[in-house]
C-alpha cells in the first residue's frame, strides 16, 4: 500500500550537473584552449565502454532531472541500430525497485562509470562460504520484504524478477505503471501493457480484444457476495475456489506492485475481500486483502493491494481495520502474515498505534495487554511491540506496566496522522467461512 514519492535530497549519493549531459558524452569544457586530440582520446576510451557490462555502476538521469547512482541489470539491442546501440535496465541504488526502469545511453554519464564486478564469479564464491560480513551486506541492501528468504534463496529470486516484463496495464479508466515483475503466462512474454477488464479481470494483448471483451463480458463487480455497502464503498467476498480463473488473475495484477509476495496459482485455499467504489457504471476495484480459510498461525490478512491511482486516499487503512472487524465476528485474534512489504509495514503500524492510543487516552484505571488485545482483536505480540517502539511500556516486577500519560500519547496521535476511512460495522453483513460439505 502507498506510493513512493520521488527523491527530493541531493545527498545519498545523487549528483546535479549544471552542464547538459548528452548521449553519453562529458560536458563541454569551458576552456577555449583545450587541444582536440584531448577530445579525440575522450571519446575514443568512452566508445571502448560500449555496450556498457551487466553490473556496471554509473550515474543516471533521473525525472527529476538529476543524477543518481545506478547498477545496469540487463541490456537489449535497440533494433535497426548499431554495434553499440543498447538501452539498459537499471536498478537506482538509493531507491526501492518499484522504480527500476529502461533507460537510454544519453541518460548515462560515462564519466562516472565504475569498474564491473563480475558477479557471476562472486555468486559461485559467496554460495559456497559467505561470510558475516557479505551476509550482513546483502541483508542491509536486499532483503526488504524477504525475511523468509536465505542469501541463496534471495538471489535467485532477484535474478528470476530483476527485470519489469509488463511496463503498463489500463483497467478502467487508468493507465498504471507497473512496478515489480509478475509471472505471467509465456504468450504474453512480448507484451510491454496489458488491457485487463476490470470487473472480471481478463487480461489481453490488444485494446481491440479488449473492446470486443466489454460488449460481451455481463459482470459489473466482482464475482462473489457483497458483504458491506457504505455510501458508494462495497467490499466483495470472492471464493478463490468457486472463482478460480478470477483468483488467479488477481493475483497476476497484484504481484506487478508486490515485490514481496510468493504468487500462489493455487487459490482454493483463499478468500479475497475486493473493495470497490460504485457508480452508475459498476463496481470500480480500488484494493484488496485476501485470507487464508484456515490458518494454523492466526493470520487474518495473506496479501494487501490499494491500486496506485487509489492511494493516499484512505483505502489501505480502511482493508487493514476492516480485517479485523471480521477477526472480532469470528471472535479471534488475528495478525498479518510475515513478511510485510515495506508500505504494509508502515500502515500496520500507523493502524496499531492509533487503535492502541485511542483506547488508552479514553480508558480509565488500568489496563492489560490482554484486555487490549480482546477489546481489537490484534495479536498480543503485534500490541506488544507496538507499545515498546512508542516507549509507552515498562518492564516491572515480572510484568509489562502501560504508562500512559495523555500528553505523550496527544503527541503519538498526532504523529501517527490521520486514521483513514472508518467501517461502519452496522452496515457489515458476514458470517465466518464453513467448510461446505
Amino acid at each position: 500500500m502507498g506510493s513512493i514519492e520521488p527523491p527530493t535530497n541531493a545527498e545519498n549519493g545523487s549528483l546535479t550537473f549544471t552542464a547538459a549531459v548528452t548521449g553519453g558524452a562529458a560536458p563541454l569544457s569551458e576552456s577555449t584552449g583545450a587541444p582536440a586530440a584531448e577530445n579525440d582520446v575522450a571519446k575514443k576510451r568512452k566508445a571502448s565502454m560500449l555496450p556498457l557490462e551487466v553490473g556496471t555502476r554509473v550515474l543516471c538521469r533521473w525525472r527529476d532531472n538529476k543524477y543518481h547512482p545506478v547498477k545496469v541489470i540487463e541490456r537489449r539491442k535497440l533494433p535497426g541500430s548499431g554495434a553499440n546501440d543498447y538501452e539498459y535496465y537499471v536498478h537506482y541504488t538509493e531507491f526501492n525497485r518499484r522504480l527500476d526502469e529502461w533507460v537510454k545511453l544519453e541518460q548515462l554519464d560515462l564519466d562516472s562509470v565504475e569498474t564491473v564486478v563480475d558477479e557471476k564469479v562472486e555468486d559461485k564464491v559467496t554460495s559456497l562460504k559467505m561470510t558475516r560480513h557479505q551476509k550482513r551486506k546483502i541483508d542491509e541492501t536486499h532483503v526488504e520484504g524477504h525475511e523468509e528468504l536465505d542469501a541463496a534463496s534471495l538471489r535467485e529470486h532477484e535474478e528470476f524478477t530483476k527485470v519489469k516484463n509488463i511496463a503498463t496495464i489500463e483497467l478502467g479508466r487508468y493507465e498504471i505503471e507497473t512496478w515489480y515483475f509478475s509471472p505471467f503466462p509465456t504468450e504474453y512474454n512480448d507484451c510491454v501493457k496489458l488491457y485487463f477488464c476490470e470487473f472480471c479481470l481478463n487480461f489481453m494483448k490488444r485494446k481491440e480484444q479488449l473492446q470486443r471483451h466489454m460488449r460481451k463480458c455481463d459482470l459489473k463487480h466482482p464475482p462473489g457476495d457483497e458483504i458491506y455497502r457504505c455510501g458508494t464503498l462495497s467490499m466483495f467476498e470472492v471464493d478463490g475456489k468457486k472463482n478460480k480463473v478470477y483468483g488467479q488473475n488477481l493475483c497476476y495484477l497484484a504481484k506487478l506492485f508486490l515485490d514481496h509476495k510468493t504468487l500462489y496459482y493455487d487459490v482454493d485455499l483463499f478468500l479475497f475481500y475486493v473493495l470497490c467504489e460504485c457508480d452508475d457504471r459498476g463496481c470500480h476495484m480500488v484494493g484488496y486483502f485476501s485470507k487464508e480459510k484456515h490458518s494454523e498461525e492466526s493470520y487474518n490478512l495473506a496479501c494487501i493491494l490499494t491500486l496506485p491511482p487509489y492511494q493516499r486516499k484512505g483505502y489501505g487503512k480502511f482493508l487493514i481495520a476492516f480485517s479485523y472487524e471480521l477477526s472480532k465476528k469470528e471472535g479471534k485474534v488475528g495478525t498479518p502474515e510475515r513478511p510485510l512489504s515495506d508500505l504494509g509495514l508502515l500502515s500496520y503500524r500507523g493502524y496499531w498505534t492509533r487503535v492502541l492510543l485511542d483506547i488508552l487516552k479514553k480508558h480509565k484505571g488500568n489496563i492489560s495487554i490482554k484486555e487490549l488485545s480482546d477489546m481489537t482483536a490484534i495479536k498480543a505480540e503485534d500490541i506488544l511491540t507496538t507499545l515498546q517502539t512508542l516507549e509507552l511500556i515498562q518492564y516491572r516486577k515480572g510484568q509489562h506496566v502501560i504508562c500512559a500519560d495523555p500528553k505523550v500519547l496527544d503527541r503519538h496521535l498526532k504523529a501517527a496522522g490521520r486514521g483513514g476511512l472508518d467501517v461502519d460495522v452496522s452496515k457489515l453483513i458476514w458470517t465466518p467461512y464453513k467448510e461446505q460439505s
